[in-house]
């Protein structure tokens, strides 16, 4: 590899990194989820619509910007990225800004924060795909592809625990989250519209180093400095294309000896001129098929085809009536594959539970701060301290779990399937331990155990997908297989809300109605038999 394409390829990844870092914010919903209530006067119920919400078009809009990315480039998806999310999180401001008093009909509100919310969702998935099919793309022949996906995967996971940081620093002590927000929409423009200028796809840096080939073929021309020094003079196809034509024309050579022997038309000393090369089919084969190696034998699906005036009749007859089958699609594939649909079940059943708990610690956190002496800006202080250490573990996880994997892999010949058991497992344990959440200390392990179980998730998964369907077919595959979090996170939300709304009714029932306004308060018994449910959920 050139030296500059070397620093052209770290450019690139480090574009992709920094893309990844401010794209995972979705999280930091729950930091300031609560306002939902205290300022507009939402249930925990209509909360968590908006959060479920959000979560569907994020996931949702996965397989159209994991195509997208495969067929216009990561550039432009990266830029929409940039407006979807500025525009998502300045409508967010603009709402807490304006609408910043309890308005009686409430649920008004709802349709707009839902879709606002949900245009930083889609705007965030199109940063993940794009920066994941690229990664997937370019490291596709790599060892190392599971740390390599590892890497922008933990900074994505990393997103919460930077920005939650800063907003216990700069913004804890508003009343609103506006300034947040807005401040939020600013970051995520400039960050992703900066990325977008760098971030590359190597088999679009190889395109005209092909094309300079194919045309030193075509003219029996030197190759240029720049394409004979670049590591790969000829591809594999077209020194396959080569062998194919000269056994032709050693062939065509050989019989038309024999006949003009039989004949005596043609001396047995005489020659054909050299057959002119097709470099149109080769550019063709180059383009479709630039992935599958030469199988090399001269026949077959991997042999590069050849033009009508290179060919026999015979063989312009039989490829004019191919009796080949059609190539069967990437998506038909997957939708018959069993595999798929058992890491589809996986991954709903691990990560609902896991983003219930992410979509709503901070309301936990209030409810168990109630028989507390702590302040509200301390209340607030300690819920975003939840949040972060939740988000570095996840990206600690995975960043390990990338790592690892590898070695599994490598180093022991084992699947890595049997990682992404364990973090099953390990999920199934956080949500017993949510059930028995007794005291505000209680949050810091379970936080822990939730972070590092969802960052080993999201990491084997996407690497088991390039892995099993081809890394040029990752956008669509693993696009498909992520709507999994926006079916098991809709549940588990709506599961956590009822739960909440459910326990309040039930509190407010036994105190009576003229009890004191702060004694009419949600404590653990409000989120307890949501995570019995959850925990239930995980088994499957």
């Amino acid at each position: 590899m050139e030296p500059r394409e070397s620093y052209t390829g770290t450019l690139s990844y480090i574009a992709i990194c920094l893309s990844m870092l401010c794209g995972g914010t979705t999280s930091l919903f729950a930091t300031y989820g609560s306002s939902f209530s205290e300022v507009l006067g939402f249930t925990q119920y209509e909360t968590n619509l908006v959060a479920s919400l959000g979560d569907y078009a994020h996931y949702m809009s996965a397989p159209l910007f994991g195509y997208l990315s495969t067929r216009i480039g990561p550039t432009r998806v990266i830029q929409s990225a940039a407006v979807l999310m500025f525009c998502g999180y300045m409508g967010l401001s603009y709402s807490f800004k304006h609408f910043d008093t309890a308005y009686e009909h409430a649920h008004h509100y709802v349709a707009t924060m839902a879709m606002l919310f949900a245009l930083v969702g889609v705007g965030s998935k199109a940063a993940y795909m794009s920066s994941m099919a690229t990664t997937a793309r370019n490291f596709k022949h790599s060892r190392h592809s599971g740390i390599a996906l590892g890497i922008p995967n933990s900074l994505y996971g990393l997103s919460t625990f930077v920005f939650s940081s800063l907003k216990a620093r700069w913004f804890e002590s508003d009343q609103t989250p506006y300034r947040y927000l807005a401040f939020m929409a600013f970051v995520s423009l400039a960050a992703h519209l900066l990325a977008s200028k760098y971030v590359v796809l190597r088999e679009a840096q190889a395109a005209p180093r092909k094309r300079a080939t194919s045309l030193a073929i075509k003219t029996n021309a030197p190759l240029s400095p720049a394409v004979a020094t670049s590591g790969s003079v000829m591809s594999p196809l077209h020194e396959s294309f080569e062998m194919a034509e000269t056994r032709k024309r050693r062939m065509t050579v050989s019989v038309a000896n024999e006949a003009g022997h039989a004949d005596g038309d043609v001396a047995a000393n005489s020659t054909l001129p050299a057959l002119p090369v097709d470099s149109t089919a080769i550019d063709s084969r180059s383009a479709t098929h630039a992935d599958q190696p030469y199988n090399g034998h001269g026949s077959g699906a991997d042999t590069p085809p050849l033009s009508a005036a290179t060919m026999s009749p015979l063989s312009v007859a039989v490829a004019a009536n191919p009796a080949q089958p059609r190539e069967e699609s990437a998506l038909a594939r997957l939708g018959r594959d069993p595999i798929a649909w058992a890491l589809l079940m996986g991954i709903i059943c691990l990560s609902g539970p896991g983003l219930a708990f992410v979509n709503n610690c901070g309301s936990m956190v209030r409810a168990m701060s109630h028989n507390t002496s702590l302040t509200e800006e301390q209340i607030g202080q300690y819920k975003d301290k939840i949040v972060a250490t939740q988000s570095f573990f996840s990206f600690f996880a995975r960043l390990v779990v990338g790592y690892l994997s590898d070695l599994w892999r490598t180093r022991l010949r084992l699947p890595r399937s049997g990682l992404l058991v364990i973090a099953g497992l390990l999920m199934i344990y956080a949500q017993n331990t949510a059930a028995r959440v007794s005291r505000l200390e209680d949050m810091y392990p379970l936080a822990v155990l939730i972070g590092t179980a969802m960052g080993s998730t999201f990491t084997l998964a996407p690497t088991i997908t390039a892995e099993t369907w081809g890394a040029e077919n990752f956008g669509l595959c693993w696009g498909v297989i992520t709507l999994g979090p926006a079916v098991g996170g809709h549940i588990c939300n709506l599961i956590f809300g009822s739960s909440w709304d459910q326990g309040l009714f039930n509190i407010i029932s036994r105190l009576g109605k003229d009890a004191p306004q702060d004694r009419m308060q949600c404590t653990n018994e409000c989120f307890i038999p949501a995570f019995r449910t959850t925990a239930k959920i995980s088994y499957f």
